[in-house]
């Protein structure tokens, strides 16, 4: 039986004994630890070709994690020896895999971009980034030591016999691998919270167990004690902390060790509440591993199932491109980026804005537009590529604060359809012979709407003589747009150019430049007339 091309027979007892020791391998190299990182676990699973022998060492290097780290790192470090095997299987059959590079660029390469996206979401300064740093680069060296010393470093040619869709396979697979991966961080059956009357046993059986009144307390008067503590529950819990008014009179003025009780209940209250907030960021923590695998493996697949982009069969539409922005008033940088491209046959116009002004948001507005642009000329779907940027954003906006909006048009030229997709963004008008129709979306922008959830495509016929244009909300919002419809209706010429200069300057003189303005037009003219962008 073969599974992902892996022979799988009855193993002798010599090859249990050295499958036995990858793994001891891996497993107390994960136990090498360096602030929380497992660089040799890394350079060790890289180093070794994919098979049972790094099969071994992954599960080994995985069990180390979660017994020599805390929940947290060890999600990192056991996430980043599965993408280091992912890669090198998906890679194996390529003329890549045979460079003496290969492998210690995919160990440094996957510490950086597992740690990265940790580092991103959790704040980082000089001292982060210099443990950023020695991590990857001792993963990629490391690797390369362990090659040496497992004398993998040459990798025989493979057999003849194997598919020639082997690396199409291999993708599946690790595609499957990444989302199975992803399901068993599933959530577990929800729990009950647990009772807050473990507070008061546990703070009486430390003050009352030797106190003269405990007969009384607790077995003469239980009915009076078991109210009195009902009673104060509500209170200690909201305020995160008991006090003596919180209990009755008649309790406090009998109980001969109040003070101590007190204490103790306080002592127990904050237990209780720090084991409430480990399990909601432990139910957290899962949520997140389990989207973020399950969106790289959705990723892989749509990578490898993407189809060479066909011949046109039919006429194409022609078209032409303009496009402009001008930064807020007083600013020397627009915050909005903007940009088209043809990929796959398909033609992509993207707007986004970034939160604010200015060069920290034309910083992230630009990391937008580069990563869908990315998975788009990758042959990934629109709403798969929008979803994963809103998930990133979600991560970092929890401890940045920021998002973005993202205005995406994907124009299918041949078969003359569009659908437009919009996180946050303004509106969109379409001017055809005199007549606007006017486009908006209901989605937050990117960063602030839910997880996993993408916007609802908007789709239309893609006609002659039709111009198209998009803008940011320095120029008009839903609520003031009104003039720029009638700019619309009443335009007569035919260069997007002049159309979109227009658009700017009249934003300005309406808005006085309190914001940064952008706008992009496509115009499909009539005839050929030559394409043209700005």
């Amino acid at each position: 039986m073969k599974i992902a091309n892996i022979t799988l027979e009855r193993p002798a007892a010599g090859e249990v004994l050295r499958l036995a020791a990858y793994g001891a391998a891996g497993f107390f190299a994960a136990g090498c630890c360096l602030e929380g990182r497992v660089p040799l676990a890394a350079g060790l699973v890289a180093a070794c070709k994919p098979g049972r022998n790094a099969l071994a060492a992954l599960a080994g290097g995985a069990a180390g994690c979660f017994v020599f780290l805390p929940f947290g790192p060890a999600l990192r470090g056991a996430g980043i020896l599965v993408l280091i095997y992912a890669v090198l299987s998906a890679f194996r059959d390529t003329r890549w895999f045979k460079q003496g590079w290969f492998r210690p660029v995919t160990a440094a390469g996957a510490a950086l971009a597992v740690e990265l996206a940790y580092a991103l979401q959790m704040g980082i300064d000089q001292a982060s980034l210099l443990r950023l740093g020695a991590s990857t680069v001792l993963s990629g060296v490391l690797c390369h030591y362990c090659a040496l010393l497992l004398r993998e470093t040459s990798i025989p040619r493979r057999r003849a016999a194997r598919e020639p869709d082997s690396l199409r396979q291999r993708l599946r697979l690790s595609a499957e691998a990444l989302r199975t991966l992803g399901e068993s961080f599933a959530p577990p059956q929800p729990k009950k919270e647990e009772n807050p009357a473990v507070i008061f046993d546990r703070a009486a059986e430390v003050v009352c167990r030797g106190c003269a009144l405990r007969d009384l307390c607790w077995n003469k008067e239980y009915v009076s004690t078991f109210n009195a503590f009902n009673d104060a529950t509500p209170l200690l819990l909201e305020r995160g902390r008991a006090e003596a008014s919180d209990f009755a009179v008649h309790f406090a003025s009998r109980c001969i060790h109040f003070p101590q009780l007190l204490s103790a209940i306080n002592t127990e209250v904050t237990a209780l509440l720090l084991r409430r907030q480990y399990r909601r960021q432990l139910a957290r923590e899962r949520e997140m591993s389990r989207g973020q695998y399950a969106q790289l493996g959705e990723l892989v697949a749509q990578a490898m199932a993407a189809p060479e982009a066909p011949a046109a069969t039919g006429k194409e539409l022609c078209h032409e491109v303009a496009m402009g922005s001008e930064p807020k008033e007083g600013q020397r940088m627009c915050g909005d980026s903007l940009t088209w491209f043809r990929a796959g046959g398909m033609l992509y116009l993207l707007l986004s804005d970034g939160m604010g002004s200015g060069r920290e948001a034309r910083r992230e507005s630009q990391m937008t537009l580069r990563l869908l642009e990315q998975f788009l000329q990758a042959g990934i779907a629109p709403e798969s590529a929008l979803r994963t940027m809103n998930a990133a954003l979600n991560l970092r906006s929890d401890d940045q604060g920021s998002f973005t909006t993202i205005d995406l048009l994907a124009a299918d030229l041949t078969t003359r359809q569009g659908a437009l997709y919009k996180y946050g963004a303004a509106p969109t008008y379409i001017k055809r012979q005199g007549t606007v129709r006017r486009l908006a979306g209901a989605s937050l922008p990117a960063g602030l709407q839910e997880a996993g959830t993408e916007p609802q495509a908007i789709r239309f016929p893609l006609e002659d003589n039709t111009f198209l244009l998009m803008i940011s909300d320095g120029v008009a919002d839903s609520v003031e747009d009104q003039w720029v419809q009638d700019l619309l209706a009443g335009w007569q010429g035919e260069d997007p150019n002049v159309l979109t200069s227009l658009v700017l300057r009249e934003a300005y003189q309406r808005r006085k430049g309190d914001d940064d303005r952008s706008a992009i037009c496509l115009y499909l003219p009539a005839e050929k007339r030559g394409k043209r962008e700005v």
